[in-house]
């Protein structure tokens, strides 16, 4: 498999020492939803490598990449093996997240720069949602102040996890969250408790709807604007709206680690 390894442009020096700005290269964020066996874990998966798969859902096993288990609160971050032209002994490192506080003891090491991840997938942020639900009030119904938290938390989550894609010593190129989808005010919508489900979709980059074709076993994307299901984009145009799609070295189509590829590219011309 190939893996885009994008050179930052170095800002040249002026007489106070300091660099002159320069334009940083960025990578992309995206919300996908869909029924369940869409294909959205194997989507989410075929990211850059090394990839990290936040698994809350014990579902990354089954997709096909070759894999790591990282135990973020007993263990080190996973050293890659491979580099350019070199596809090392392993794609994916997944973590498995079962409570909030170790998601962010994984948002702090990843926070530090010292990992070599490329792209991420957070799968799935409803469930992480759920945990976060669960450790605020159990079995018992929310406050008012509590569902006020829970709405922080959500955003803090999306927020945290896009933002590394701008981080100033170790950028990630993909970041992808995955959630199931639901029925409301006559649209498919990705399902989020309380108010996250009006603010969240504003966060990534563009948002799929992911489904696969019975017939054909083909899955697909569609990212574009959609009377029936919540999606779209600020890419212009920078990738299609409608996309079948693959998995590295398996599967012909779109991937993660192609949509990256094909929106850094735009930016370097």
């Amino acid at each position: 498999m190939t893996t885009a390894y994008p050179q930052q442009a170095a800002g040249y020096a002026v007489p106070n020492g300091a660099p002159q700005a320069v334009r940083r290269l960025q990578g992309i964020s995206g919300l996908i939803h869909g029924f369940q066996k869409a294909g959205k874990s194997s989507f989410g998966d075929s990211g850059l490598r090394p990839t990290l798969l936040i698994d809350s859902e014990q579902a990354g096993v089954w997709t096909p990449s070759r894999k790591v288990t990282w135990d973020v609160t007993r263990q080190t971050v996973p050293v890659w093996d491979g580099g350019p032209g070199n596809p090392g002994s392993w794609d994916t490192a997944v973590a498995t997240v079962k409570s909030i506080d170790t998601l962010w003891q994984l948002a702090r090491v990843l926070n530090s720069g010292q990992h070599q991840f490329n792209s991420i997938s957070v799968d799935s942020v409803p469930t992480i949602i759920l945990q976060v639900m669960e450790a605020m009030g159990g079995d018992r119904k929310l406050t008012q102040d509590q569902w006020g938290v829970l709405l922080r938390q959500t955003l803090r989550i999306l927020w945290d996890f896009k933002g590394l894609l701008t981080h100033p010593t170790k950028q990630v190129w993909a970041v992808t969250f995955i959630a199931g989808t639901h029925l409301k005010d006559g649209k498919y919508r990705p399902y989020f408790s309380g108010q996250a489900a009006n603010l969240a979709p504003y966060v990534p980059d563009y948002e799929g709807w992911v489904w696969a074709d019975p017939a054909t076993g083909t899955h697909s994307m569609w990212i574009g604007p959609s009377k029936e299901y919540e999606t779209g984009n600020r890419l212009w145009h920078r990738i299609p709206d409608s996309l079948q799609l693959g998995y590295p070295g398996l599967v012909q189509g779109w991937t993660v680690e192609t949509m990256a590829q094909q929106v850094i590219a735009s930016q370097q011309q």
